[in-house]
């Protein structure tokens, strides 16, 4: 079952297909495997009770339903109705739509709350971050992560044909306006301060390089079907947009042979409610 309450937003993910390709491409290619890391920096003990904030299709709350057992529970938490429907955590999760700030719970309710990529998506996020430890516990442990600024090559080219398209200032605006505190995040010095600021304690941040590897096509339909995306049909006409991904596959398979293979590194900040 999934507990709903009346949000609004603009993101790409609240279209179903755009929500399947993400759980079937984004997710395994390039989320899962930081998000069991927060899941083990967290130490969660058997019985637990988390919050997976920004749960998406549950790269977090999978393998944090595992660390907590049987007799724990993680509850996952998305704006996106449809990215918790195309999740493969049921049975396993109680499903709640909503957002923070404003966490439909109680103070103290969660022996951990962790929030996989999520604060970039924050216009406020100290406030976002301060409702997350509002839902902690005392001596409860707080967990986040975002993506560095490391650049690379597939990254690189699909922004290069971008700008043949649509304007690039144009489009830096309106990418921040989906992801407001991306560049934030990205200095990995700005998580203590972040963490420090929401009063947490026990603070500990570090980075680690992750290798992406995947088919030129599945890497496209991701960008195409993300923020990414998303901001480029906006700003295009429909022919202007259909020979985009015209040129773009084109630039792929000219650049790329066989699987794309790169790095992307991402920060971690852990700490605990005093």
């Amino acid at each position: 079952m999934i507990y709903q309450r009346a949000v609004t937003t603009d993101s790409p993910y609240r279209n179903p297909a755009a929500a399947t390709i993400y759980r079937r491409l984004a997710a395994p290619a390039q989320f899962a495997k930081p998000a069991r890391d927060l899941v083990t920096l967290l130490h969660l003990p058997d019985g637990a009770i988390v919050l997976d904030v920004g749960s998406g299709t549950g790269a977090f709350a999978g393998p944090a339903s595992e660390a907590v057992g049987q007799s724990g529970l993680v509850v996952a938490l998305d704006l996106s109705i449809e990215m918790l429907q195309a999740s493969d955590t049921a049975g396993r999760c109680r499903r709640v739509v909503g957002q923070t700030p404003g966490l439909p719970f109680r103070d103290h309710a969660f022996d951990a709350v962790g929030a996989s990529f999520v604060l970039p998506h924050c216009r406020d996020h100290k406030a976002a971050l301060a409702d997350m430890a509002r839902v902690c516990r005392s001596g409860g442990r707080v967990g986040i992560t975002a993506w560095g600024a490391k650049p690379n090559a597939a990254g690189q080219l699909w922004t290069q044909m971008a700008a043949a398209f649509a304007d690039e200032d144009r489009t830096r605006q309106a990418f921040h306006g989906v992801l407001p505190r991306q560049e934030w995040f990205a200095l990995v010095d700005n998580f203590e301060r972040t963490l420090d600021g929401a009063g947490l304690v026990d603070i500990h941040v570090e980075t680690r390089d992750y290798t992406v590897e995947m088919m030129p096509a599945d890497y496209i339909a991701m960008k195409e079907a993300g923020t990414d995306g998303a901001v480029i049909r906006q700003m295009i006409e429909p022919d202007a947009w259909d020979a985009f991904r015209r040129r773009v596959n084109e630039a792929f398979r000219e650049r790329f042979a066989g699987a794309l293979r790169f790095v992307r590194d991402v920060h971690f900040g852990v700490a605990t409610k005093s």
